[in-house]
């Protein structure tokens, strides 16, 4: 209960700052504390300590607040290397035009220098705290977007990177992603020689037309991909059978607040599908949640 409890507080204190004031921690606050020659771990020390106060923690005056500062925040900061993603295949292949279709628009947007952001899905560890992975680059980094209706629905940055890394480590065979986007996913799948087939499900026929109009025609194994227009479940029904994929992603859902439902939900296809490999984006936070959930409703 008291990590509970504390997961709590944190996961509230970093969607607080994250909402209101990503950027209160400044190159030049940050500089004004660096010592002279500074590393990057010196560095993440400072910017942590930083957060810590912008938290409203207080690590000499409180032992929880100590525990946050120092089993929380330091642990899940980094400062990020934008050449580490800038060399990543999507983006130094993948051109991004800017344009809009329906509600959708194709865009950019930008973290500014130390601007705090998520940059992968949550750590959970043996104690159960559950760390939200933050990290801040230290100067201004682009990233290509999809927005419906001006919400963001998906941006190929760190924290996309880094949270569909284990799916695409693991795709293999005929491989099903339930989910468009900006096609990251299929695109890292496809290129892989161990995967023969690439189907997209998308029920946006908007999205399916950005996609293929500007982004498809880019893909070096292009003719791995086929994207089908429907809905996700409609298709696990209906088409999954004849077509016995070898690995599944989903990826369907903007967050764990539109995402626990589908998620449960598509659970129970793995026993209709058990020659098949299931793999869901942020599945430790989903999971996390569903724990909250459930431990909630016995109390």
């Amino acid at each position: 209960m008291e990590i509970r409890l504390l997961n709590y507080r944190v996961g509230h204190l970093v969607a607080d700052y994250l909402d209101a004031s990503p950027c209160a921690v400044t190159p030049e606050l940050l500089a004004e504390l660096l010592p002279e020659g500074a590393d990057a771990a010196t560095e993440e020390r400072v910017y942590a300590a930083l957060l810590s106060g912008f938290f409203g923690l207080d690590g000499e005056a409180s032992a929880e607040d100590r525990f946050i500062e120092e089993q929380y925040l330091r642990p899940g900061l980094r400062r990020m290397n934008p050449a580490v993603y800038r060399e990543n295949p999507y983006y130094r292949n993948i051109r991004i035009e800017e344009q809009c279709i329906g509600q959708w628009e194709l865009t950019h947007q930008s973290y500014q220098p130390c601007e705090l952001f998520l940059r992968d899905d949550l750590i959970l560890t043996d104690d159960l705290r559950q760390i939200p992975a933050i990290g801040y680059f230290p100067e201004a980094f682009s990233f290509p977007s999809v927005l419906q209706e001006g919400r963001e629905w998906m941006s190929i940055k760190p924290s996309e990177i880094e949270s569909s890394q284990a799916a695409v480590d693991a795709a293999f065979g005929r491989v099903v992603t339930f989910g468009l986007g900006l096609g990251y996913f299929a695109y890292l799948a496809a290129r892989k020689p161990e995967v023969s087939e690439v189907t997209v499900v998308e029920r946006d026929p908007a999205v399916i037309a950005l996609f293929e109009g500007q982004i498809l025609p880019q893909f070096e194994c292009r003719r791995k991909v086929r994207v089908v227009q429907a809905d996700a479940f409609d298709f696990l029904d209906r088409d999954m059978e004849g077509l016995r994929p070898d690995f599944v992603f989903m990826d369907i859902w903007h967050d764990i607040g539109d995402g626990l439902d589908p998620y449960v939900r598509a659970k129970g296809y793995e026993a209709r599908f058990p020659a098949t490999r299931f793999r869901y984006w942020i599945e430790r936070s989903l999971r996390c949640a569903l724990i909250d959930v459930l431990e909630h409703r016995f109390e």
